[in-house]
């Protein structure tokens, strides 16, 4: 990721926001009742619990090594949410609430809506690339096979789907060799069908292709996208990168289609290359036992 600071900095503002809300409703409870002119010591309770709840997610992600934008993408969605049933509540009910009392719920309201915002905005720098203007994600999964015979798996580029259950169909076309302007043709199970160019191909090593985004029926909210993989030997296995950066159709969508990108990536990635490495060691991950455990993949917590 380009720089995850801000996005830290966002969610740590609103945890400390959250924390000082919920720190009133549980323990002064008759004080912000007093505030808001309705006396529900309970149901401030209870928000109050939620908020620590809350409060305690976004300090989780927060502090993690490796953040986690779909997680703070699904926090902005609350902070939104809340400023959404703010505003609908008092339609409904607007002399439910004292004076005082509406203008403290929108001043919150609209503080709520502010971090979400932050947030939101924040996930697009986390996965911005300053040179280029493109966005980034990119995973790094240890295993225990070693390089060589992962490359020899990996550089087959139509035998993908044999790893990947969401793919139906991946074939290199006109039966080319795998390297540079080799394509390869990839269907899901829902019929949407996409092309990749490979642009570079390091034996032993990595290969990187550019989706064919120009295609009528590119299913992807991309205008450019770009994609690679690659081996890199360890003392006791390897380690395998795998990255997309692309530039999306619509700008301001770019953290939620990176968010979720990274989602399905860091879900899915890691037992695709288990996959592989099990077909790379000879030994399917189904025949593991004790003596011999089998194939292994992690997900790494680096950058990259």
């Amino acid at each position: 990721m380009a720089t995850a600071l801000p996005l830290r900095l966002a969610l740590a503002a609103n945890a400390l926001f959250s924390l000082s809300c919920a720190a009133l409703m549980l323990f002064r409870p008759s004080m912000v009742g007093g505030w808001l002119g309705a006396q529900t010591p309970l149901a401030l309770q209870a928000v109050g619990a939620g908020l620590v709840f809350f409060a305690a997610d976004l300090l989780h992600q927060a502090t993690r090594r490796r953040i986690a934008t779909w997680r703070a993408l699904y926090a902005s969605a609350a902070d939104f949410l809340w400023a959404i049933v703010t505003v609908a509540l008092l339609g409904l009910f607007p002399n439910a609430l004292s004076d005082s009392g509406n203008g403290l719920v929108i001043t919150v309201a609209a503080a709520v809506l502010l971090f979400g915002l932050w947030q939101f905005l924040a996930i697009g720098s986390a996965h911005k690339l300053p040179d280029t203007g493109e966005y980034r994600h990119c995973i790094i999964v240890e295993t225990n096979a070693p390089a060589n015979a992962m490359w020899r798996v990996i550089s087959r580029l139509g035998d993908i789907k044999n790893y990947m259950p969401s793919l139906k169909s991946s074939v290199v076309l006109d039966g080319r060799t795998p390297g540079v302007g080799a394509v390869r043709q990839c269907e899901n199970h829902a019929g949407k069908r996409w092309a990749e160019q490979c642009t570079e191909f390091s034996a032993g090593r990595s290969f990187t292709v550019r989706f064919l985004s120009e295609a009528p029926d590119f299913p992807f909210p991309a205008k450019t996208m770009r994609g690679g993989w690659e081996v890199m030997p360890t003392y006791d296995g390897c380690q395998v990168m795998v990255w997309w950066e692309l530039l999306p159709k619509r700008r301001l969508l770019a953290p939620v289609i990176l968010s979720l990108l990274a989602f399905q990536a860091d879900r899915d990635f890691p037992r695709v290359i288990q996959r592989i490495a099990g077909d790379a060691l000879g030994h399917p991950p189904e025949a593991a036992d004790q003596q011999n455990p089998g194939p292994m993949a992690r997900l790494l917590p680096n950058f990259c």
